[in-house]
């Protein structure tokens, strides 16, 4: 309705402006040499209106015909462009689906019909480096790293292909450059706490984690690598400080606050300790190793006082009472360590010792929650996969529950909270 209306108003103008123009009296008069025309006011106008509107068709023919040329142009890297989009798109689903020689074949496709963009430029790389080609995978993150927007993942690339190669150096540097790029990047701070992991360097490690039972575990190891009894007990606190009575974290403080001669203040934490979650390292960390055996057994007794009835109160009491020759007490002990259902074979060992049989030897040790490993003592490091802070200490076989630290362990058999 709005159309109809626009149109008839639109129709009446022109009329109206015909009708003023056809109404203009007057003639006007053209001489050229010899000829002379003559006509009125109106047609005169016409003619001059059908003049310059055949001046615009004559213009826009001739400019139709120049841009010929361009416009051919123009359509045959319209169609270059969507040919290699699709070739792009190809690729990126077979490098996807693993196929290198379709990404390697699609990857060529797209760098000829598109030149060397950036996101041809990473799909020639992963494309090489799903065919093994490590020179051309290389060379083409090396691009990559050169665009601004794309470095980030240019310098990714160089970082992983050099770990592939153990060059750590090089690794390091990309995944510094691949930092500034892309500041924050979760890739960048696991990179880098891999490659401070291989290089032992501990103290840095902590810088890259977030993680408690990590942090505990990088900051224990970070204070065995320095040698002032300060820092180690800064390290130590750290370490508590993500995992309150973490064993090896209260040993450390301990040690480093007896080599600044606060020995009460050392063995107020582990008594602490104890007294939250009993831990056979703990027991090590109290007993004097150069005191005489039945003053051993006597400073145990102190110590199983902070957690009374506990399987490892019991243990250390019947291992102690059995050093110092305490052959009744040694047997009590270890019975009662027995009927608390925790046992893990050490209590039926001491039994074994009292009646001169071979010992049976205890079945807890330190396991990686990751890669289910058993290691012959704590590590910041699983020694087989190189994880931190996965070693936990229970029997094979139990499903842990908790973390770092206060871990609670259900048994598989006997549904012992260790």
């Amino acid at each position: 309705m709005l159309t109809a209306a626009k149109f008839l108003v639109l129709a009446a103008l022109l009329l109206a402006l015909a009708w003023v123009v056809g109404g203009l009296p007057g003639d006007v008069t053209a001489r050229a040499g010899a000829y002379t025309v003559s006509t009125s006011t109106p047609a005169a106008l016409l003619l001059l209106f059908l003049i310059a509107a055949l001046f615009v068709i004559v213009l826009r023919v001739l400019g139709g015909i120049g841009r010929v040329p361009k416009n051919v142009a123009a359509r045959r890297r319209t169609k270059r462009v969507v040919a290699g989009d699709i070739a792009t798109q190809r690729g990126l689903v077979a490098v996807a689906a693993g196929d290198a020689a379709a990404a390697k074949a699609e990857a060529g496709r797209a760098a000829k019909l598109l030149g060397e963009t950036a996101v041809v430029l990473w799909l020639r790389a992963e494309a090489a480096k799903l065919s093994g080609d490590a020179a051309g995978a290389r060379a083409a993150f090396a691009a990559l790293a050169a665009h601004k927007e794309m470095r980030f993942l240019g310098h990714r690339g160089l970082a992983e292909a050099s770990m592939g190669e153990a060059d750590h150096e090089a690794a390091g540097r990309h995944a510094a450059n691949a930092e500034d790029a892309y500041p924050g990047a979760a890739w960048t701070r696991t990179q880098r706490l891999v490659l401070a992991l291989q290089a032992r360097d501990f103290s840095a490690a902590l810088g890259l984690t977030r993680e408690k039972n990590e942090v505990a575990a990088l900051a224990v190891a970070a204070g065995a690598q320095v040698s002032a009894p300060r820092e180690k007990l800064n390290f130590a606190q750290m370490a508590l400080k993500a995992a309150p009575d973490f064993a090896p974290a209260v040993v450390e403080a301990a040690q480093a606050l007896r080599d600044l001669g606060k020995v009460r203040a050392a063995r107020k934490a582990v008594l602490s300790a104890w007294g939250a979650a009993p831990h056979p390292m703990l027991a090590e960390a109290w007993l004097a190793p150069g005191a005489a055996p039945l003053a051993r057994a006597q400073d145990a007794v102190e110590l199983a006082a902070a957690k009374p009835g506990h399987v490892e109160s019991e243990l250390v009491l019947a291992q102690t009472a059995l050093d110092a020759g305490l052959v009744a007490e040694a047997k009590r002990h270890a019975d009662a360590a027995i009927a608390t259902g925790a046992d893990d074979g050490r209590g039926q060992g001491i039994l074994d010792a009292l009646d001169g049989r071979p010992r049976t030897p205890g079945r807890s040790a330190w396991i990686c929650d990751a890669c289910h490993t058993t290691a012959p003592g704590w590590a910041a490091l699983c020694p087989a996969c190189a994880k931190p802070g996965t070693l936990r200490w229970r029997l094979p076989g139990m499903m842990l529950l908790g973390r770092a630290s206060g871990t609670t362990l259900l048994g598989r058999a006997s549904g012992t909270t260790l």
